[in-house]
């Protein structure tokens, strides 16, 4: 553990660009000496887990993390045994979606109010303190609630029970307690296809056929409206940033055509749930959105803290060989010890992005939530800051001044196997100093989606644009 330890704290010292960022030098060494002096004795190998994910955690950065081993997707899968309900938090609560035993008392709506004696609240903040976001984030966390994730944060990091005692609260407020075995998520997601109770959930959010990460369609109970649905920022067999921008590019200027045909006058473009991808895409996204004429920063400055290609850790990282020989030629040394990345010219000044002359010059709805985040997040931040729309939803997943990213170092902590992954850039976006740091873009308008909307499968966000639509064209 020791040996684990302190060749992690120096990857981190070395590598992490924002290892100081929301926590002071001096109290960030301080944690890892305490730590250090910590692992004194033998520990069972989950507590160790859990002080190097906490560590993680502590840094406060969305693309920093923890997981136990190589094969932690096989083992979930087939070997570990874990709570057999699929949850969906709300509010801060979680409720039952999927219910994966034969017993057909549990329905779905049903929330879960305790596990094995131990109340929820007290699991969920317990659960949260592991979770990786950007700053003080809090609707990126519920995450923890839901589904697979939380099957497998409480086996993780609170406990590994053969049997589950669990309490529910029905919809029409009566107690129910079920004693179940815990399974393999294999086998509870066979049984929760199985279980009639689960029918019209299954229906809705598990057989689902494969369609294009982009979609744009002009809803019928919505004149002059386009509906701009983007799942994430990537597309299949990309494997290069100029790529991405020409398949992204192709896919907007068709859709502008499309739009300009339809003469729409309401574009709705949703990210929610869009976890991220190629950053050139969030870019490329917002030039098509623009309303003045003037060309835009997206980035004030991207900066790492080694240019060291040949540093022990860089081996590790993702970048190819050649990007690696070629590190110095891209980053400009500062007097403070850090490298600021050239953004496509030899000076530090931050490159602009002119509008599309084909881009959209009606109203804008941006849909966002928790998990909108990564290359989503920035986007927002920008689009934001640049006054492109309206944003409806729930706040970003990601730092609106910016995150880290861009490449990766995933690292095997020789002696335990646990797997770490941290990113290489700080980012700084374009956008104007907020004086709370470390929070998210913030909606216009906040809508959450309750465990109501999922059940009925409603779309609070989709029906609040609609209806301000309905009242701007009144």
């Amino acid at each position: 553990m020791q040996a684990d330890f302190r060749y992690l704290r120096r990857m981190l010292e070395e590598t992490h660009p924002g290892l100081y960022r929301y926590t002071p030098r001096p109290v960030m060494q301080a944690k890892l000496d305490s730590i250090d002096r910590s692992l004194n004795k033998p520990l069972p190998f989950y507590t160790f887990f859990k002080t190097v994910a906490s560590l993680m955690a502590d840094i406060r950065c969305a693309h920093t993390h923890a997981l136990p081993g190589k094969n932690w997707r096989e083992q979930f899968n087939h070997t570990l045994k874990t709570i057999p309900f699929f949850m969906f938090p709300s509010q801060n609560r979680a409720y039952v979606l999927l219910n994966g035993i034969t017993d057909q008392t549990i329905k779905p709506g049903f929330e879960l109010l305790s596990i094995n004696g131990q109340p929820m609240e007290a699991i969920r903040q317990q659960v949260s303190r592991y979770y990786w976001t950007d700053g003080y984030i809090e609707s990126a966390k519920m995450a923890t609630l839901k589904g697979e994730l939380f099957a497998l944060f409480y086996y993780w990091f609170i406990d590994r029970p053969d049997t589950f005692a669990l309490t529910f609260r029905s919809p029409t407020g009566d107690t129910l307690r079920v004693e179940t075995p815990a399974k393999p998520f294999q086998t509870s997601l066979q049984l929760m296809k199985q279980n009639p109770v689960n029918k019209q959930m299954v229906a809705w959010y598990v057989t689902k056929n494969s369609k294009h990460p982009w979609r744009l369609y002009f809803p019928d109970t919505l004149a002059s409206t386009a509906y701009l649905r983007l799942d994430g920022f990537g597309s299949k067999g990309v494997n290069s940033n100029e790529e991405a921008v020409r398949v992204f590019r192709q896919f907007m200027d068709k859709s502008m055509a499309k739009i300009q045909k339809k003469q729409a006058k309401n574009m709705i473009v949703d990210v929610r749930a869009n976890t991220g991808g190629w950053d050139s895409q969030g870019i490329e996204l917002l030039t098509y959105l623009l309303k003045a004429d003037t060309a835009v920063a997206y980035y004030a400055r991207q900066h790492s803290v080694t240019d060291d290609a040949d540093a022990e850790f860089m081996k590790f990282s993702d970048l190819s060989e050649a990007d690696r020989k070629n590190i110095k030629n891209e980053l400009i040394p500062e007097p403070d010890g850090t490298f600021t990345l050239k953004q496509g010219s030899d000076t530090r000044a931050p490159k602009r992005y002119v509008p599309k002359p084909n881009r959209f010059r009606g109203q804008v709805y941006i849909l966002m939530d928790g998990a909108s985040a990564s290359t989503a997040s920035e986007f927002l931040a920008v689009a934001h800051a640049n006054r492109v729309g309206v944003f409806v939803g729930e706040e970003s997943g990601g730092a609106y001044e910016g995150g880290n990213g861009s490449s990766f170092i995933n690292l095997e902590l020789p002696k335990s196997g646990i797997q770490v992954s941290t990113p290489l850039v700080y980012y700084n976006n374009a956008v104007p100093e907020l004086k709370q740091k470390g929070r998210g873009t913030m909606p216009d308008y906040f809508v959450p989606l309750t465990i109501s909307n999922v059940l009925n499968h409603t779309a609070p966000h989709v029906t609040f644009v609609k209806e301000l639509i309905r009242k701007q064209n009144k």
